[in-house]
């Protein structure tokens, strides 16, 4: 007889030290946070049994986040307390700020990195760096005439290292949905998740195209997209 399951999704965040560590170590983080809070997750058969749990794309070192998901199942429903029990047995800078349980249709729940196919980023635009020529900027007028010179191009071209340890260059114009500068802060669209025809494009890896790489901003990752830019949880 099969055992019932439940399926959840949670946002959460990923803030000040929290972005010093790596995917792998913020893996680790959330499943010893939940299991700490009293999860009981379902398990995957095979001689080697891992927690049926699926993470959002990576976010690479140094960059903070409002939006990392998880999409996670149990034995058991999460228990009236369980927020409550997670803000204690979680490090202070890890909140959750969306809880939702997921309807179970009974097929295999669908991978975060095949759901997400787009992200909204947004970086501060220190006052130092728009009068530093070392960036190519000298004022807002200029950053602008960067931007929309990206933008309307057809190329973007980034040297990239094969796992064969071949260069090649990628054309990552089409990873870019969208960029704005607005108050004073530089908000983008970039493509993430996995694609056979578009390559995810890094937050930190574009910033540097477009300036320099010594451009350094602090960037925050607010939001991810489906395929037909529906806002995920």
């Amino acid at each position: 007889m099969c055992k019932k399951e439940f399926r959840y999704q949670i946002r959460l965040s990923k803030i000040n030290e929290l972005k010093f560590l790596s995917h792998l170590d913020w893996q680790n983080l959330i499943l010893k946070s939940l299991r700490r809070a009293g999860v009981h997750f379902a398990l995957t058969e095979g001689f080697n049994k891992v927690p049926k749990i699926s993470f959002s794309p990576a976010l690479p070192l140094f960059i903070e986040s409002e939006c990392e998901l998880l999409n996670f199942i149990t034995i058991e429903p999460l228990s009236e307390n369980f927020l409550e029990d997670f803000k204690l047995a979680a490090p202070e800078n890890l909140r959750i700020i969306a809880l939702k349980e997921l309807e179970n249709d009974g097929r295999r729940m669908v991978s975060l990195d095949n759901l997400i196919q787009w992200a909204l980023y947004e970086a501060e635009i220190p006052q130092n760096n728009i009068v530093n020529k070392t960036l190519g900027i000298l004022n807002f007028e200029d950053l602008r005439y960067t931007v929309e010179k990206c933008l309307s191009s057809s190329e973007l071209f980034i040297e990239k290292k094969t796992k064969k340890g071949i260069i090649k260059q990628v054309n990552y114009r089409n990873s870019v949905k969208s960029a704005e500068i607005k108050e004073g802060k530089f908000r983008f669209i970039l493509k993430a998740g996995q694609d056979d025809i578009m390559p995810a494009f890094r937050a930190d890896e574009f910033l540097k195209y477009l300036f320099n790489k010594n451009a350094i901003f602090e960037i925050k990752r607010l939001s991810f997209f489906d395929k037909d830019m529906a806002e995920i949880l």
